[in-house]
Parts: C-alpha cells; sequence; structure tokens
C-alpha cells in the first residue's frame, strides 16, 4: 500500500488513543505496511527485528503518540519523525550532521505547511530527507540560543522545496526546449572540451528539438577552442550516450547544472556517484577465459615437451643415473 493507505490503517488506533504498539515501515519495493508488534500475550513478533533491519526508519508507536487525533496529525506526525530518524542515522554517514539535523528538524516542525502533492511525493522516497538535502539550498543550521533551525529562512526553504518538487514531478516533455537561460553567462566564448553544452534548438531538426538531445557533452574537436581555425566539436548526447556533430555557432554555451531539468541533474549525479565508486573500488584484473586458460597450458605443454627431446637422453639404475 501507499502512505496514504498507511496512515489510514492506523487511524482506528489514533482514534481509539490505544495502547496497543504497532509498526510503520517500507519494504525494498517502496510498498508500506502497518502491523502489530505484540501477540495477545504482549510478547514481540519475533518478524519485528527483521523489519527493522530491512527498513532502519521503521517506526514504532501507539494510538497515545496522536494527541490531536486526526488523520493530517497523525500523516505529519510520521513523516516528520521518519525524517528525524534518518537525521540519526546520517550522523553516521560523515555528512555535515547540524546542517542535517537543523534540516529534519525544520522539517519536522513545517511539514503542515507543505502541499500535499510535496509531502505525498517524499513520502514515496526510501530517504526523504536526503532529497530535501537537494532541494533546500539553505544551511538551516543556526547558532541562535533556543532555536533548532534558522526559523527566520523557514518561508524562503519552503518556496524552493515546493517549486523544486513540481519540477521532478513535471513530466520531460518535448516541448521543453533550452535556451541561453539555462547556460552560463557569456560561457559560448569559453574552451568547451570536457564541458557540458547546451546545443541552439534551431540547430536540431523539429523532431529533435527537446532537452533530451540539446545537453550534450563535448569530448573533442577544433571548434571546442575559441578563435580556432576549425569549427567542429564531437559531442555525446547526455540522455541517450550517442555521439554528434556541431559546429561552434550552433551551441548556446556552457549548461549551467542549476538550471537544467532533474532528470539531467540527477543522470549527473548518478554519473558522478559511479565514478567515486571506480575510483574507490577498482575493477579487479579480468580473469582469463576458460579458452585462454587452455591455451596456457597447451603452450606450457608444448615447451616441456620440446625441453625434454633436446636434453641428453638417459637411463636411471637404482639411485644412480647413467648418461
Amino acid at each position: 500500500m501507499d502512505f496514504s493507505n498507511a496512515i489510514n490503517s492506523i487511524m482506528q488506533y489514533v482514534k481509539d488513543g490505544s495502547s496497543e504498539p504497532f509498526i510503520i515501515y517500507r519494504d525494498t519495493r517502496g510498498g508500506w505496511h502497518c502491523d502489530s508488534t505484540q501477540n495477545q500475550y504482549g510478547e514481540t513478533f519475533e518478524w519485528v527485528e527483521g523489519a527493522k533491519e530491512q527498513d532502519p526508519c521503521a517506526l514504532v508507536f501507539t494510538g497515545k503518540d496522536f494527541s490531536d487525533g486526526s488523520y493530517p496529525y497523525a500523516y505529519d506526525t510520521v513523516l516528520g519523525n521518519r525524517v528525524c530518524l534518518e537525521s540519526f542515522i546520517d550522523f553516521f554517514s560523515g555528512r555535515d550532521s547540524s546542517q542535517i539535523n537543523a534540516l529534519a528538524n525544520f522539517f519536522r516542525d513545517n511539514v503542515g505547511g507543505l502541499s500535499h502533492e510535496a509531502t505525498d511525493y517524499l513520502a514515496t522516497l526510501e530517504r526523504p530527507l536526503s532529497a530535501l538535502a537537494e532541494m533546500c539550498p539553505f544551511n538551516m543550521a543556526t547558532d541562535r540560543e533556543g532555536w533548532s533551525y534558522n526559523e527566520s529562512l523557514t518561508a524562503d526553504a519552503i518556496e524552493y522545496i515546493e517549486c523544486e518538487v513540481k519540477d521532478r514531478l513535471r513530466p520531460v516533455s518535448k516541448n521543453m526546449v533550452l535556451t541561453s537561460e539555462h547556460c552560463l553567462e557569456n560561457s559560448n566564448r569559453d574552451d568547451f572540451t570536457g564541458k557540458l553544452l547546451i546545443v541552439k534548438a534551431d540547430a536540431l531538426i523539429p523532431e529533435y528539438r527537446d532537452s533530451l538531445s540539446q545537453i550534450v557533452k563535448c569530448t573533442h574537436g577544433n571548434g571546442a577552442r575559441p578563435n580556432a581555425i576549425g569549427q567542429s566539436i564531437f559531442c555525446k548526447e547526455l540522455a541517450s550516450k550517442m555521439t554528434a556533430v556541431y559546429y561552434r555557432h550552433e551551441i548556446e554555451g556552457i549548461a549551467n547544472i542549476e538550471k537544467l531539468p532533474h532528470w539531467a541533474r540527477q543522470m549527473l549525479a548518478e554519473q558522478e556517484k559511479q565514478g567515486r565508486q571506480k575510483a574507490v573500488n577498482p575493477k579487479p584484473d579480468k580473469k582469463p577465459s576458460l579458452l585462454g586458460r587452455l591455451d596456457e597450458a597447451k603452450a606450457e605443454a608444448d615447451a616441456q615437451n620440446a625441453a625434454r627431446k633436446d636434453a641428453p637422453k638417459t637411463k636411471k639404475r637404482g639411485d644412480m643415473e647413467v648418461s
């Protein structure tokens, strides 16, 4: 079930103010579950620990934990506490714990101020706090006494998160065309080598005038250098990985990563993550194939046979060897 249905399933506990504990957790496929954690004798089921291991952000509540008793309060309380628990787990990840904790506290206190579209989107994610960290450009940490986060940034943070959610949920459209507004200022005069570029829409045939075809990475070409005699630029499309060739005047400029569509930023982040993993864990030397090992064994045997033929013939007699 989805998160909304999971909250609906606990409302009987909430309305009754039950003291019976129940657990809310997310499975590996993204489905939500809500189950009682104890049998009629008050003994905890063995599967509960397994659920917590599978979902470190699983939460155990009783109906008494929801003083308001309403569905919106239960929804916001569960999601807010899940984000705060994620911040505790993040403490061991090496990220800036003060900033992450402040962001989690901000969300817990203001989750009710976000739209249903935003909270429903965050509830679909395994790690909503990580998504919030990507969407909120502010450092919510503060040294002000009595504040668990910088409350003066609340309105701006909510606005940014709402805009980012809408961008993430907006389907990639063939009509979405990138322009010079999506480029770094005056970057059309720079060296394009190794840079992510935006191709001018009118350089593409009509059916390919969209962001999927416009975002490319320059690999080489004389035209990559400003004021070069040659004008050709060899590129690889970010989305399709296909190779394409353009003239320098067909390029809008170097892409401004922050202004690219969500799909592009997500793809770039995934590529960066894979690059870091390869640097830390390089692939081991490829093992020779079975056929290769057979060829090596055969060559070794031939060499040994050749050595025997060249060696002087001997006969063994007891412990003595006579040529």
